[in-house]
């Protein structure tokens, strides 16, 4: 799998999957299974695309497609501004 290298203000390095996956999310006890695909993962945390609506600091969970039955806690770091490149991108650190 490509990498990159450590790029400044990075703690780990990246590396590309693009995979699909679930973001499973609970919005007033109701939890909601949303498709979505992994862009790169690092020792830290995933960068998503998707469309769905998340807010800095939401906790959600993280389903690879190819290990359905394990999935990783997160909560979200930041969001790609709408008109950008990194639109439709959200950021999650593993916790």
């Amino acid at each position: 799998m490509p990498s990159f290298p450590i790029a400044e203000g990075r703690r780990s390095q990246r590396v590309v999957l693009k995979r699909p996956a679930s973001l499973v999310i609970n919005l007033d006890r109701n939890q909601k299974k949303l498709p979505c695909l992994v862009l790169d993962s690092s020792k830290g945390g995933f960068r998503l695309r998707g469309t769905f609506h998340q807010r800095r600091g939401q906790a959600v969970e993280l389903i690879l497609d190819h290990e359905p039955f394990h999935s990783v806690r997160c909560r979200v770091v930041w969001l790609g501004k709408a008109g950008s490149e990194q639109e439709d991108e959200v950021g999650l650190e593993i916790f």
